[in-house]
């Protein structure tokens, strides 16, 4: 951020930014700054204020003078920085000693971007049932907005508040391109931010801009509808999806195939598998333990002969030191460990096919083998009823009948072919 000392003539020669937004101090007056954008030159007084709540004892406040021609000229900015005596012969604070004050109700937040007022709701809000949002569920909400609004973060709330419905239809019609619930998704969680925005910065943020989306005269919002993708077995038809799958998995390497394989033999969400650490197993007694996950209930499940085999393959090929089950086949991936994607799936094995679908695969044939309640408890699916809260004393023990049921059945799946003799898949029966 260069600092110049502002005049006329050097402020009419700077020039306007190719893209984004450049930003000159004064050297005369301390936190009287000029915004420079592709189009515009706007003034701008920040000054860093005693605030005990934040973490290094202060905080910043920026307020927007005026665009320069447009609106103000320079000598004009800077008596609105300064103060001066008004054509009456009063005398008018200057906004440095009004912000000092507390005099900022009027403009607060005008200048507080949308990307700022995003990561404040992450960092200051709870759930809706008190508790708190888990920091990787967070990160992941904030990384769903940024990618499809990733051109609106650098606003101001000031100009979120101008925002047209023309301009947020069509910008959800083109998020729309990746996928009717992506769209959903983001519009969804952009707008609880912005509901936010309008409880702490109502002098500044008067409506949510985001709201035409759900009104019924526009009706663009995809409603949320229940999902039934699944590996399907189905003998009369001669349809064996699972044989398919794992067939396809051999194109793959070695540890993202069993990281897809251990997923689909546990039931685990795909998060929870693919962050899996060696600290969670307990190899000895062929179980597993994840504390605080999605529902914010400890995930406490035995293994079956099926998991267990991957697992012991995965250590037998550990590299030293590390703490991931399914570590990262690329070097690069900063988060260490491997990961899955759904549209990567669905290339590979040509099925329609999501990562969640291993999930529900699971589930499907634990309820076929009419496991309710156990399912329902290897999976984390919490039974809110009396009964489930308070007299069901089931533990890790009474599962590993069920669990192993379900893994053989999919094991025995996946090596039949619908309608020809069973095939032999040593990696299938080594999984």
């Amino acid at each position: 951020m260069p600092k110049i000392t502002f005049t006329k003539k050097k402020i009419d020669s700077i020039k306007f930014t190719d893209g984004g937004q450049a930003l000159y101090w004064d050297t005369e007056t301390p936190g009287f700054g000029l915004v420079v954008g592709t189009k515009t030159k706007t003034f701008r007084l920040q000054i860093d204020v005693k605030d005990p709540s934040k973490k290094g004892g202060y905080r910043t406040i920026k307020k927007t003078l005026g665009r320069y021609g447009a609106e103000i000229t320079l000598e004009q900015a800077k008596n609105m920085v300064k103060g001066y005596v008004d054509q009456e012969g009063n005398a008018v604070l200057g906004e440095r000693i009004k912000i000092k004050l507390g005099d900022t109700s009027s403009n607060a937040g005008a200048d507080v971007t949308l990307q700022e007022l995003m990561k404040s709701y992450f960092r200051e809000t709870k759930r809706r049932d008190g508790k708190e949002r888990r920091e990787s569920s967070a990160k992941q909400y904030q990384d769903l907005i940024e990618r499809h609004y990733a051109g609106w973060m650098p606003l101001s709330l000031k100009e979120v508040n101008s925002l047209a419905p023309d301009v947020v239809m069509d910008k959800f019609q083109q998020v729309s391109v990746a996928g009717a619930m992506a769209a959903r998704n983001s519009a969804v969680m952009l707008s609880a931010v912005l509901n936010y925005g309008l409880a702490k910065y109502p002098a500044t943020l008067k409506s949510n801009p985001m709201a035409v989306l759900t009104s019924r005269h526009v009706n663009v919002m995809e409603k949320i509808k229940a999902r039934h993708e699944c590996l399907i077995f189905d003998a009369e038809k001669k349809r064996n999806d699972f044989s398919v799958f794992f067939k396809a998995l051999q194109k793959l390497t070695e540890i993202r195939r069993d990281l897809l394989l251990f997923t689909l033999y546990t039931g685990m969400r795909h998060n929870e598998s693919a962050t899996l650490q060696w600290e969670n197993i307990d190899l000895e007694h062929r179980e597993l333990l994840i504390k605080d996950t999605k529902n914010r209930e400890n995930l406490h499940i035995p293994l079956n002969r099926q998991a267990m085999t991957i697992l012991e393959r995965r250590k037998a090929q550990m590299p030293e030191g590390c703490k991931w089950v399914f570590p990262a086949i690329i070097s690069s991936n900063k988060s260490g460990h491997a990961s899955m994607r759904s549209d990567h799936l669905k290339r590979t094995t040509g099925l329609d096919l999501t990562i969640h679908a291993l999930r529900r695969t699971f589930i499907t044939i634990g309820r076929k083998l009419k496991r309710y309640e156990d399912t329902d408890l290897l999976t984390n699916h919490i039974d809110g009823s009396v009964t489930g809260q308070h007299y069901d004393e089931t533990d890790i023990e009474d599962l590993r009948e069920t669990t192993q049921m379900i893994g053989n059945e999919i094991e025995r799946r996946m090596l039949d072919v619908v309608g020809a003799k069973v095939i032999q898949l040593n990696t299938a029966q080594a999984a």
